[in-house]
């Protein structure tokens, strides 16, 4: 099975994307910008394209019909039906972002003749549902995975709290290919 989600280069999609591999789940990558595709594709990813009105033929092409069961989508807008048009029979696009400010966009007939179902995700939510003991596991899982350098992000810049207005409209800037972190004293 394969997994699509847009804003791959984000830190969310790095992560999904090294996460998926270890569990060898196949992804198809969205990204705005072209020069991401070989940087997110060394990190692991298996395909990237870049967004566009036809999407889903272009992926359609490379993996012929293999199942798309699930869309994660982080830019909402048009951008969740771009998703959406991927997807297999009967499968699920989960929203956990609103990055185009606008509402997520399914047509009827997606929903209706295709069957492609729209959820949405939010971590608040999701960790109160969770006991104190598989909350405290699965973050113990991941700090392992980021230990021992199975579960990375790049770090764009540190800065310290003395500079956090420049920290703050860096962070704010388009075209970013990293986090960017506090250090209590730079």
């Amino acid at each position: 099975d394969w997994v699509i989600q847009n804003a791959a280069n984000s830190s969310v999609g790095r992560y999904l994307i090294q996460l998926a591999r270890a569990k060898c789940i196949f992804t198809i990558n969205v990204v705005r910008r072209s020069d991401l595709i070989e940087e997110l594709i060394e990190l692991g990813a298996d395909l990237v394209f870049e967004d566009g009105v036809d999407l889903a033929d272009r992926v359609r092409k490379e993996i012929g019909d293999a199942n798309i069961p699930l869309g994660i989508d982080a830019v909402a807008g048009k951008a969740t039906s771009n998703l959406a048009e991927t997807l297999s029979e009967g499968g699920t696009v989960v929203n956990y972002g609103l990055l185009s400010g606008e509402p997520c966009q399914l047509t009827p007939d997606m929903i209706v003749f295709k069957g492609i179902t729209l959820t949405g995700f939010w971590l608040a939510k999701k960790l109160g549902s969770m006991s104190l003991d598989k909350i405290q596991e699965t973050y113990k899982n991941l700090a392992s995975k980021i230990i021992n350098g199975d579960l990375y992000v790049p770090v764009e810049a540190i800065y310290d709290l003395g500079h956090f207005e420049d920290a703050l409209r860096h962070a704010y800037r388009g075209g970013r290919n990293g986090k960017i972190l506090f250090a209590p004293n730079g």
